[in-house]
């Protein structure tokens, strides 16, 4: 960005209503919230081939091994489950091709891998059912993508629809729990209880290195790398809903010569301080990022132009105030812009918004709001 540090700190003088402040407000659109993991587009891909590819196997190991029946219902029956496991499935995979984000989905899908793999060991002729098994790759394959809240719920479900399976293939068909197949039930709990306290190591180290990696070290708020990926989540969820944000690009006047005077270590001190002063301006929804050196970005979704001027101008009097009390003299200039009106790309929404806060703080010599233009 252009280099646009002139001096002066004119202020505003109007009382603006302050209703945007939550002690919660540090966020950023990251892969895991709320005890799930996100997985990427291609990660559920594979999940879904690898349910065809289970299925598969199961319609082999009921049709085509000689000499092998369902243990307890007709070839038919069964048969007709599997075609009700793959629509279902093929329904699914639709779905997620579409919203790859979606909680309910990821649920649902695991308990239609819980039931077809239910049916299959109640079926299973064998005493001890090595379909028993797949219990297990429901486990890893749902908890491992989806984080550890779904981990746990297919970890109960599975045992849970295990137990019930075998103890009505005891009674239906007087097939005694032998020691051999207690103690693979055993043997396979214990393996996944402690991929689950594994897992769980690892989700911890996961999001606390993903945590570090998107802030910026001196203030706290989110870094470069991280906006960007949260302006492109925010564009993606912009063209499925429709629900325009505004971008506010934030560039302290009289910067250079804070550092200039007094030193860094007092520049260090400002930054932190306006950062302080952004976050305790936005809702925990918003996102605040430090974009480089004295500048600032902020995106405020659900948020109209003038709410957004509302936010800009309480900053601004917000820092008029510190510079009193500390003896310091800078301001801030806002750039302000509307997505998609100003920019269908985070790219082209800053370039608008970066040009008129140029043109702000040429004509005006810093401490004011400009709005972006349409681009042509």
């Amino acid at each position: 960005m252009r280099d646009r540090r002139n001096h002066n700190n004119p202020g505003y003088g109007t009382h603006l209503p302050d209703r945007r402040r939550n002690p919660d407000r540090r966020h950023g659109v990251g892969s895991s919230t709320g005890g799930y993991r996100y997985p990427s587009w291609q990660e559920q891909k594979v999940q879904f081939y690898t349910r065809y590819f289970f299925l598969l196997l199961g319609v082999l190991f009921f049709n085509v091994v000689n000499g092998l029946a369902p243990a307890n219902w007709s070839l038919e029956d069964l048969n007709v489950a599997f075609g009700v496991y793959f629509v279902l499935n093929s329904l699914l995979f639709l779905h997620a091709s579409r919203f790859h984000i979606h909680p309910l989905r990821y649920h649902v899908a695991m308990w239609v891998d819980i039931g077809i793999t239910s049916i299959c060991v109640y079926n299973d002729p064998y005493s001890i059912p090595p379909t028993l098994l797949v219990f297990i790759m429901v486990v890893l394959g749902n908890g491992m993508r989806y984080g550890m809240r779904l981990f746990a719920m297919s970890l109960v479900g599975s045992f849970g629809a295990a137990m019930t399976v075998l103890i009505l293939r005891h009674l239906n068909d007087g097939l005694s729990l032998s020691p051999g197949l207690l103690f693979l039930n055993l043997i396979g709990g214990v393996i996944l209880i402690y991929a689950y306290i594994l897992m769980g190591r690892i989700e911890r180290s996961r999001r606390e290195l993903e945590l570090h990696s998107n802030l910026d070290t001196l203030t706290g708020l989110l870094n470069r790398r991280a906006l960007v990926d949260s302006a492109t989540t925010m564009f993606k969820r912009l063209r499925r809903n429709k629900q325009k944000f505004v971008l506010l690009f934030a560039d302290l006047d009289k910067f250079k010569a804070i550092n200039d005077e007094l030193g860094h270590a007092a520049g260090d001190v400002v930054l932190k301080e306006f950062a302080d002063i952004l976050l305790s301006s936005i809702r925990s929804t918003d996102i605040a990022a430090r974009y480089g050196g004295d500048e600032f970005v902020m995106l405020l979704e659900d948020t109209s132009m003038d709410e957004a001027e509302i936010v800009a101008t309480r900053i601004q009097k917000q820092v008029s105030r510190w510079c009193d009390l500390n003896g310091v003299e800078f301001s801030v200039t806002f750039g302000l812009g509307e997505a998609p009106t100003h920019g269908d790309s985070f790219s082209s929404l800053l370039e608008q918004v970066d040009r008129a806060l140029y043109h702000s703080k040429s004509a005006h010599a810093g401490g004011g709001l400009a709005h972006a233009e349409c681009p042509p």
